[in-house]
């Protein structure tokens, strides 16, 4: 029985026999001297399966964002699915090379019958010359780009309060050419009944309304993000005011003790691990074991632009 990806997520029980028929047939076709091996066979379909539900696709209904597979036609998520198995098929037989067919012999029969297969023609098209390793990883990062459009999205228009700001913002993405992204954020807003400033509304002072409007995206990026890198970042810029303190100025830095860092349900151990990373990418001069971090003026510039996807 033929299946989509909205059936995946919307009618798992209905779609989901179907799915591993096809991802079984696929997988023991691309196993060779391995499709005969029930494990080998399991381990390719509850990968492939496993990559679906990590993604919020199968089952996942409308409790999950949507990501680019639902997007995709019938043929191109078979293609999709078909190339999963493939990756993950060649993972296994590098791992019985005694068992395995050489790997020149299984890219000849894969050409000669992608010659014949309109799928492989779709999968070219639709992946390009990627730089994934597997079409897994193209989906996931094209997810992870969508996501983070959706929140940007959602930090720009909370600016709807500061007009200017706005419209600074919007402005600053069409000259960018995120045309489309701006448009959709004013067409968001009007169905909110709010009418950002018009395209040709001079505003003084632009450069100022922009700098306060960055200033809150950065944070509002921050606060949402569920990197501990990115919290811990978040967390240490809330110390910016003792570092213009007089006794904290004359020194040049600010001491912060790291236990002070472990609050609002983040551990020690947490907090370490986001310290570790932010070390990592030269943002902080801390290392394993201090009880300490200490923060200049510089620093303390970079970690407020600081944002990591995930």
């Amino acid at each position: 029985m033929p299946f989509t990806a909205r059936d995946l997520r919307y009618e798992p029980e209905k779609s989901f026999p179907a799915l591993e028929a096809f991802l079984r047939q696929r997988a023991q076709r691309y196993l060779g001297p391995l499709q005969y091996n029930a494990e080998e066979v399991d381990l390719v379909v509850n990968h492939v399966v496993d990559r679906l539900v990590a993604l919020g696709l199968l089952g996942g209904g409308d409790r999950q964002p949507e990501t680019v597979l639902d997007r995709l036609s019938q043929a191109q998520f078979y293609a999709f699915l078909n190339n999963c198995v493939y990756h993950k098929a060649i993972d296994r037989l590098r791992l019985h090379p005694r068992q395995a067919t050489p790997f020149s012999a299984l890219e000849e029969s894969e050409e000669r019958q992608g010659e014949a297969d309109p799928l492989s023609e779709i999968t070219t098209s639709l992946w390009g010359s990627s730089p994934f390793a597997h079409p897994e990883e193209a989906a996931l990062a094209a997810v992870t780009r969508q996501e983070l459009r959706t929140l940007l999205k959602h930090c720009i228009k909370a600016l709807a309060s500061a007009p200017r700001q706005l419209r600074a913002v919007l402005q600053e993405l069409e000259t960018l050419g995120a045309v489309d992204l701006a448009r959709e954020v004013v067409e968001e807003l009007q169905a909110m009944a709010i009418t950002p400033l018009p395209a040709e509304t001079p505003l003084a002072h632009l450069s100022q309304h922009r700098d306060h409007a960055y200033k809150k995206l950065r944070t509002c990026l921050q606060s949402q993000s569920s990197n501990l890198a990115v919290i811990v970042a978040l967390r240490l810029t809330e110390y910016e005011a003792l570092l213009s303190s007089r006794s904290n100025e004359a020194a040049g830095e600010v001491v912060i003790p790291v236990q002070d860092l472990a609050r609002k349900e983040l551990t020690l151990a947490e907090v370490q691990q986001g310290l570790r990373q932010l070390a990592f990418e030269d943002l902080l001069d801390w290392h394993e074991g201090d009880e300490v971090v200490r923060l200049d003026a510089a620093r303390l510039r970079r970690l407020t632009r600081y944002y990591r996807v995930e």
